[in-house]
């Protein structure tokens, strides 16, 4: 990081940490709504034909197969290949973060924190020990924002902005400086822009993915759920499950 990198992180910081309110908002916003809401629009993006004709768009509420509806099917394609790229942006910036362990602006700048002392304290201690660049955060909203663009191009712009008001907020109360929601953003949007590119391809294996839904529901839905749910949560099951697995390997 330089001299403007924090510059920015603190006059970021005192327009939010100048208000309560709009602090203890950004701070809300900062947890696992946004995450939430990503899911929600992916689930609503697997569910709804967008690509079909006039008769055929709109929600699928029955056990509609893919191959039936092949607009249906291009949309489950593309949101195969963003929640793979996603996944990969995260585990891209995870893996860089590891390598810097870089410190965030909590632990060394003087901050505006108009909230309880003793909260901040537990706030600031849930973060240490988090490598900070590149963001994570940025990574997945730019990656899901980016994505967006393969439906409507209005959806993708909305989802940019979006990803630049949340990336704005984290820096704002200090979670993050700039220069780590810009990298974690590069590559979130390299992943989306990668997304969108497999997702408009008719490849065999996201075909075959799709296919999985359709042959085994009551198997890839439970596991889908599982999945969405661990997104939430940094995919931290998976990440645990997959440690576990490569140590078991290992030792054995």
């Amino acid at each position: 990081m330089n001299e403007l990198d924090r510059q920015i992180a603190v006059a970021l910081n005192q327009v939010i940490g100048s208000s309560s309110f709009v602090f203890e908002t950004m701070l809300f916003l900062s947890g696992s709504l946004p995450l939430v809401a990503c899911v929600a629009v992916m689930l609503a993006l697997w569910w709804t034909d967008l690509e079909g004709g006039t008769a055929s768009r709109g929600p699928v509420l029955g056990g509609v197969e893919s191959l039936d509806r092949p607009g249906l099917q291009v949309s489950r394609r593309r949101c195969v290949a963003l929640a793979a790229s996603t996944a990969a942006a995260f585990v891209c910036t995870r893996v860089i973060a590891f390598g810097t362990d870089l410190p965030r602006p909590l632990a060394r700048e003087t901050l505006a924190i108009p909230i309880d002392a003793g909260r901040w304290e537990g706030t600031v201690r849930a973060m240490t020990g988090f490598g900070a660049f590149p963001s994570d955060h940025a990574a997945l909203f730019f990656a899901i924002g980016v994505g967006l663009f393969a439906w409507r191009a209005r959806w993708g712009w909305t989802g940019v902005v979006a990803a630049s008001f949340l990336a704005a907020g984290r820096v704002g109360i200090g979670f993050h400086y700039p220069s780590d929601m810009l990298a974690g953003g590069v590559i979130g949007a390299g992943f989306g822009l990668l997304a969108i590119r497999l997702g408009n391809r008719s490849s065999l294996l996201l075909e075959g993915v799709v296919g999985l839904f359709d042959r085994h529901p009551a198997v890839m839905y439970p596991l889908l759920f599982v999945a969405a749910l661990d997104f939430t949560h940094h995919f931290r099951l998976i990440l645990r499950s997959v440690f576990y697995f490569l140590l078991t390997l290992l030792g054995g």
